[in-house]
């Protein structure tokens, strides 16, 4: 009877032993699901909402640095291109629309910055966008909208002022000849009076011509 106690004993102490390995395994199963869980959540949750997964690309240049966003803005057949003057003799300035010269169209401010400094060092880029872009340009001379008085063959005469702010004849007064006038006069002709319009140009004129 002591042998068959011994070894139901034995019997019942292994049964426990196993019964609590096979608890200890699902407890270990259901503790692993739960915790995959919310990771299989977070990933339908970013394919549900894709600008969650948007990942904005760069340029690297050769050097490994970060050169700009690859969407960057570039000329197109339809920007504008405007050049602001300030003409440093009067102290005046001009917005002039200019077309588009066919090797520009798809250049970034980049290119157009190179082209820019290889064959204009003196001009400045103020503002690049697809829609328009200005640049500044400093000329050290008078505007096209001053006339001058000044002398032409020993005659008084009239200049208009060119793009690059050469003097252009307007008129020559034959019957008004230099010889005529006072020293102080002929020198100031032939140095030339700036006028800042028709209006002035006629009064100073009339000081000069009888």
């Amino acid at each position: 009877m002591k042998r068959i106690s011994v070894v139901s004993t034995i019997a019942i102490l292994f049964g426990l032993a196993a019964a609590g390995m096979l608890s200890g395994y699902f407890i270990g199963i259901k503790n692993t699901n739960q915790k995959s869980q919310p990771q299989i959540e977070n990933i339908v949750g970013s394919q549900d909402n894709p600008e969650d997964e948007r990942i904005d690309t760069i340029d690297i240049d050769d050097d490994n640095h970060e050169t700009g966003m690859v969407n960057e803005e570039k000329i197109g057949p339809s920007t504008i291109l405007e050049y602001k003057i300030y003409y440093s003799e009067c102290g005046h300035e001009a917005i002039k629309t200019v077309e588009l010269e066919n090797h520009m169209v798809n250049m970034s401010e980049d290119d157009f910055q190179k082209y820019i400094k290889g064959n204009h060092p003196k001009w400045e880029i103020e503002s690049f966008s697809h829609e328009k872009i200005l640049v500044k340009i400093n000329k050290d001379h008078l505007c096209q909208n001053h006339y001058i008085i000044g002398v032409k063959n020993g005659k008084i005469a009239v200049f208009t002022i060119g793009e690059n702010g050469e003097r252009l004849i307007k008129k020559i007064y034959n019957d008004s000849p230099i010889s005529l006038l006072k020293e102080v006069d002929q020198k100031k002709l032939e140095k030339g009076i700036i006028t800042n319009s028709k209006e002035e140009l006629e009064d100073i004129l009339e000081n000069y011509i009888s």
